[in-house]
């Protein structure tokens, strides 16, 4: 299970499910988890906590790694009773390659495009200003926190930075979901050891239709939207692909394979799992 946390505001802002690094660690008030406990799901890129959201209702417990501190405040007041149950962990940190602060670019346009990587944080000359956030690695918060039942990825710039560390951890979660970057996530993910995929489009959700009765959890009737990641897991619909068919889908549907997009008014996550669906 997963965890990010280190916010660029003072431990009287910060909310409570998280405290200051101290010497290169973190701590986080969270109860050690019990093999009776629901699964776990690493909601990596919070935003306004969408996604954190259906997640909970379904019965999860949840880690949520937020880098922006101001929606953290926001996130600390709307998840105020999961927090405090211990069903949630809300954590103000970024994911980065080591354990650093760096300059964080918080866009004031569109806070969907705050990134630590300029050319995403900065991008068409929108409005910005920069934190500084300090940042732990994946494969400590993995260490720390254990396996996910799932793991979404949804952080402007540091998708494949993420997938990159997952190399040198033994334990990953079944399944796992990025913001595509190019036909190389798919190619990144099977070089986890992924087998299947699943290509999902994010602004038109007509096909994210929860089953009832649910294969993830609990039955949440949610009408998705362009600003959530929709459904994940064992409850996408129709049939997962394999490598050869998903990277054909891809160079054809998405992206060719000089990046150029396919398709306008359209964005796409990649999903991924290691276990057969037919077993499901």
């Amino acid at each position: 299970m997963s965890v990010t946390l280190g916010p660029h505001t003072s431990p009287s802002d910060q909310p409570r499910s998280f405290k200051n690094f101290d010497q290169g660690l973190f701590q986080v008030h969270a109860k050690p988890p019990r093999k009776s406990e629901a699964p776990l799901i690493f909601d990596i890129g919070v935003n306004h906590g969408e996604d954190s959201e259906f997640y909970l209702a379904k019965g999860f417990r949840v880690v949520g790694i937020e880098a922006n501190p101001i929606l953290c405040a926001k996130l600390q007041e709307r998840f105020e009773n999961e927090i405090a149950s211990g069903q949630y962990n809300l954590l103000n940190i970024g994911i980065w390659s080591e354990e650093k602060e760096l300059e964080f670019y918080h866009n004031l346009d569109n806070d969907h495009w705050s990134s630590f990587d300029r050319e995403y944080g900065c991008r068409n000359d929108t409005k910005f200003e920069i934190l500084n956030i300090k940042c732990t690695t994946i494969d400590r918060l993995l260490s720390d926190f254990g396996t996910p039942h799932y793991m979404k990825i949804d952080v402007e710039g540091a998708d494949r930075i993420i997938l990159k560390q997952l190399q040198h951890v033994s334990a990953r979660p079944n399944f796992i979901s990025v913001e595509e970057y190019g036909f190389q996530a798919i190619v990144h993910l099977r070089e986890l050891g992924y087998r299947f995929f699943y290509v999902a489009p994010q602004n038109d959700k007509s096909w994210a239709v929860p089953p009832n009765p649910a294969r993830e959890g609990l039955y949440v009737e949610r009408a998705f939207t362009g600003v959530d990641s929709g459904l994940f897991g064992a409850e996408l619909p129709g049939s997962w692909m394999n490598f050869e068919e998903a990277l054909r889908h891809f160079l054809t549907h998405v992206r060719a394979a000089d990046g150029s997009f396919l398709t306008t008014g359209e964005w796409y996550d990649v999903h991924a799992r290691i276990s057969d669906p037919q077993l499901d």
